[in-house]
């Protein structure tokens, strides 16, 4: 089989079907967290998911412990992506959905995990709960930082490169084959043709996608090397950073933690005036550097490894503070 065929069934179908998406109209309406003011259609990442799927159908893969991986995590992120399809049409209950992410993250860890080396051995309970942690608090990251046009391919197109790269073989392949149904997608999420996207991922792509990224680092991290989860969450650094310290900010505001706001740095910027464009173009470059730092280290010790993250860490830490105290120099909250 010609390699192009699974790599052009992921970006043109994913762009096909995110155009049907788009077509069919069902709108996100703007919030009080929204970076948005005009009703913009959403479920985009639908198409990600199509084309993804449709690209492994064609993909051989010879390892099959890799293949079963790929299936159970498959349909977990498919079910990710129909409770937030769901949420995007009826708006479920924040409960229904917590125990839904909670269960399906702990499949996900059971199924391409769990990860137990970090340079030390963890029991193995230890390790299936601290790899669902990861897996639930990076989708949430994701869904809550999937607000700006463009951003969340920017960031996440990058570290499933990275994947690919620290990869091998099959494993490689079906990493590029996710970054290019994302470019498909992109080509109508993000700012390339006009000032704005014309289409948002929403839950259903945010959520799914999700779950295929944490899927994929997941099972390279518990194969790979000693130390090698230190990279995982290096290469997703600028989203989870931001999620996180923006937490941190908040609560020692005093303010509630999962109230809607527009706190997070990218948010803070573009209501400062930034265009979406030029705030993924930010993120893209944020995300490409954390995922070039992950691949010179990937072969080396676990202490090695420790360290690159834990820098990445302070370098993020000091790139959102200054965001926030420059935005606070404007003489706008940071905190709501």
């Amino acid at each position: 089989m010609q390699p192009w065929l699974p790599m052009g069934f992921a970006f043109v179908l994913s762009a096909l079907f995110s155009l049907v998406v788009r077509e069919a109209g069902v709108l996100d309406h703007p919030n009080a967290r929204s970076s948005h003011s005009n009703p913009t259609p959403r479920g985009g990442g639908v198409g990600v998911l199509t084309g993804f799927a449709a690209a492994l159908a064609v993909q051989p893969v010879d390892l099959p412990h890799l293949s079963a991986v790929l299936v159970a995590v498959l349909v977990l992120s498919t079910l990710a992506g129909a409770i937030g399809l769901l949420d995007d049409l009826f708006t479920l209950s924040e409960k229904l959905k917590f125990l839904a992410l909670v269960s399906i993250s702990l499949a996900v860890a059971f199924s391409a995990g769990p990860v137990t080396e970090l340079g030390w051995q963890l029991p193995w309970i230890i390790g299936l709960l601290g790899s669902a942690l990861f897996v639930f608090t990076t989708v949430n990251a994701i869904n809550f930082m999937d607000g700006s046009d463009g951003l969340m391919v920017a960031a996440l197109v990058p570290a499933t490169l990275a994947l690919a790269g620290m990869g091998d073989g099959d494993f490689a392949a079906i990493c590029i084959l996710l970054a290019l149904a994302q470019l498909g997608f992109a080509l109508l999420n993000a700012p390339i043709f006009d000032s704005r996207g014309s289409l948002f991922s929403g839950d259903a792509g945010s959520l799914g996608v999700a779950v295929l990224v944490c899927g994929l680092a997941l099972w390279w991290a518990s194969t790979g090397s000693a130390g090698s989860v230190w990279l995982v969450p290096l290469i997703l650094l600028p989203l989870l950073g931001d999620v996180l310290l923006t937490m941190a900010s908040r609560a020692r505001a005093g303010r509630r933690l999962f109230s809607p706001h527009r706190a997070h740095a990218y948010q803070l910027l573009i209501r400062l005036g930034w265009s979406h464009g030029r705030v993924a173009l930010i993120w893209m470059a944020l995300s490409t550097i954390a995922a070039l730092l992950a691949w010179l280290v990937h072969e080396q010790s676990a202490l090695v490894k420790f360290v690159t993250f834990a820098g990445g860490v302070i370098a993020f830490t000091t790139f959102h503070q200054t965001v926030r105290r420059h935005v606070r120099a404007r003489g706008l909250d940071t905190t709501q």
